[in-house]
């Protein structure tokens, strides 16, 4: 049961830490796709990523793994380990947005946007709310989230907040990555 809490939690701030990402990154996108074209994700991505990345840590460590040390040591070696973790699936996430945004958009560009566009008001929704930008994002976040979330656990759990081997466990406390149950679980 424990677990499953723990994942679950994982999941609740995962899912705000991505919003932090979402609206950092279309926010950066609104403001700059017009003054720098198509390539404005460049500048967009990186920023949304370290916003997100500072909020994911702290509610990683405080919430999900329950890590209540702020001994210098101990966080400056999360931060940095929970950064390269970050930094390898942010480099995924790169990879996987210049693929969709540069190779496959532009193959399904002549088919797909006059589509979409002509589904948008026949579904009831207003035109121009969502425009093929915001739906190619939504596709293309859509599919490396759910990659990037299960790497992001895997590395949170096991590498950047698992207790020390050598650290001997509390009374009552049962070995792995989470740290202590709290009082009453």
């Amino acid at each position: 049961m424990r677990k499953l809490k723990e994942f679950v939690v994982y999941i609740f701030f995962g899912v705000l830490s991505t919003l932090v990402n979402m609206a950092v990154y279309q926010g950066l996108e609104w403001v700059l796709k017009p003054r720098w074209g198509g390539h404005s994700y460049l500048f967009s991505l990186p920023v949304a990523f370290i916003a997100s990345l500072v909020f994911a840590f702290v509610v990683n460590k405080l919430f999900v793994f329950r890590q209540k040390s702020w001994e210098r040591r101990l966080v400056l070696h999360e931060a940095w380990t929970f950064t390269a973790a970050r930094l390898f699936s942010f480099g995924l996430e790169a990879l996987l947005t210049f693929v969709f945004n540069d190779l496959v958009w532009p193959m399904a560009d002549p088919w797909f946007t006059p589509n979409w566009l002509a589904l948008w008001p026949r579904l009831g929704l207003l035109p121009g709310v969502l425009p093929e930008d915001g739906f190619r994002f939504l596709v293309r976040w859509g599919f490396t989230a759910v990659l990037v979330v299960i790497m992001n656990y895997f590395f949170s759990k096991w590498v950047v907040f698992r207790r020390p081997a050598t650290a001997p466990p509390a009374q009552g406390d049962t070995p792995g990555p989470a740290g202590p149950p709290r009082e009453g679980e």
